[in-house]
């Protein structure tokens, strides 16, 4: 990868030095053009000034470049002297001729262009080349040390996730010393292999336990049933093979009930964190705009993650608060309460009977007052309690008739040790 990549980068260099070139040459040439026809055309007129003064102080010759130009001077038509010592060939496309007339002489400087145009822009493509040159080459070693500050810890990453494996999970990267992305990215790299390597010894760790356990009851049974086999029916054996059958069945069935909580505990675990404050914010908007003749005072706590999933808060709160709307009519307000750890959704209304406060959470089941009124379905709260199973958080009702209900959820961070 280093080394396409440095030929990616050496390909630009270059094409960005030849174009620069290009420009950069054209631009040269232009200006050289231009500054080399001025300067002629300002020799001639100095010639031809010095030809006619009265005083012969002015050098001629010194304002003639011989080996590129040749001075031509006429009367009347008639070639009256010449100087310079170039080879002008009237074909020649490269020629650059500037006339003057003073009197009856006519002054004719005729310059070979591309010459002198070769001898100025020569050492200009030189000292453009030359530098071009050393621009890639900087380029180069810069690009190849980037590339290796990039590319290097991307590849040990890509290295390291080909060497993992379920048993070797303990490969690790070191960090860089720079504090950027790169480090960043291999230090989440790092601490999602530490979770991984934790669950899966957590969980190797476990089903060796529960192995270990379930053989006891299984050799227990399985020596009864061979008894048995060998010595008959036997009432006494079979009833002490009942007796064991039963104790080891309850030692099997209570495994099986810790094998689930520990499953539900590490997917718990596991579970991304909701923005709790943001969520409730929200919610309590939507319900204003909804029930405004409620009143709804809501006390929220900055920055709380919760350990739910961000779309299940949001169920989670739409039942309470729309329990609290239908049941809470007639009480002064709502209170949507939200604490680290802990949400509360209190109303002022009918309030529940103490004896069907654990009835109120089964599936379809509606209070009496409910069914008076004809209001909900009985599911939301069966849902709720499904939620608190699942993400292990806990549920207290505080209720009293006539004055209102609080329901509130405390959450526990599943990674604690409390």
């Amino acid at each position: 990868m280093k080394r396409h990549f440095l030929l990616l980068l050496l390909a630009l260099v270059a094409l960005v030095s030849l174009v620069a070139g290009l420009v950069s040459s054209f631009a040269t040439k232009r200006s050289m053009e231009k500054l080399i026809m001025e300067r002629a055309a300002n020799r001639l007129s100095i010639i031809v000034w010095g030809f006619n003064a009265t005083s012969s102080d002015v050098d001629l010759y010194s304002y003639i470049e011989f080996d590129y130009e040749v001075l031509t001077v006429s009367k009347n038509g008639f070639p009256v002297l010449q100087y310079g010592t170039a080879v002008i060939n009237p074909s020649d496309t490269g020629l650059r001729r500037i006339d003057r007339k003073s009197g009856s002489y006519d002054f004719s400087l005729t310059v070979k262009f591309d010459a002198e145009i070769a001898k100025y822009l020569g050492p200009v493509r030189v000292a453009i080349n030359l530098s071009a040159a050393i621009y890639t080459a900087l380029f180069a070693i810069f690009g190849w040390i980037f590339i290796g500050i990039v590319a290097n810890p991307v590849s040990r990453l890509a290295d390291a996730m080909v060497k993992i494996t379920s048993r070797n999970l303990r490969v690790r990267i070191p960090l860089p010393r720079r504090n950027d992305e790169i480090r960043q990215l291999i230090g989440t790299f790092n601490a999602m292999m530490d979770d991984i390597a934790e669950t899966y010894e957590r969980q190797v760790q476990f089903v060796e336990d529960i192995s270990h356990d379930i053989v006891t009851p299984v050799q227990i049974l399985e020596g009864y049933r061979q008894l048995i086999e060998r010595h008959g029916e036997d009432p006494k054996l079979v009833a002490e093979f009942l007796k064991a059958s039963k104790v080891q069945l309850a030692r099997l069935r209570d495994m099986t009930s810790s094998l689930n909580v520990a499953l539900a505990q590490e997917r718990r675990r596991r579970v991304e964190r909701a923005e709790a404050s943001a969520i409730t914010e929200r919610n309590v908007v939507y319900y204003r705009e909804l029930h405004p003749d409620l009143v709804f005072e809501a006390r929220i706590a900055p920055e709380v993650n919760l350990p739910v999933a961000p779309e299940d808060l949001e169920r989670i709160e739409h039942i309470l608060i729309d329990n609290a709307v239908k049941y809470g009519r007639g009480g002064e307000k709502i209170e949507i309460i939200l604490k680290p750890e802990e949400f509360t959704v209190r109303d002022h209304g009918i309030g529940i009977p103490e004896k069907e406060t654990k009835a109120i959470f089964e599936r379809y089941y509606r209070t009496s007052e409910a069914c008076r009124k004809g209001e909900g379905s009985g599911i939301g709260l069966a849902i709720l309690r499904r939620f608190s199973e699942e993400y292990g958080f806990k549920i207290s009702l505080a209720t009293k008739l006539g004055e209102g209900s609080a329901f509130t959820l405390r959450f526990q961070d599943p990674n604690s040790r409390r």
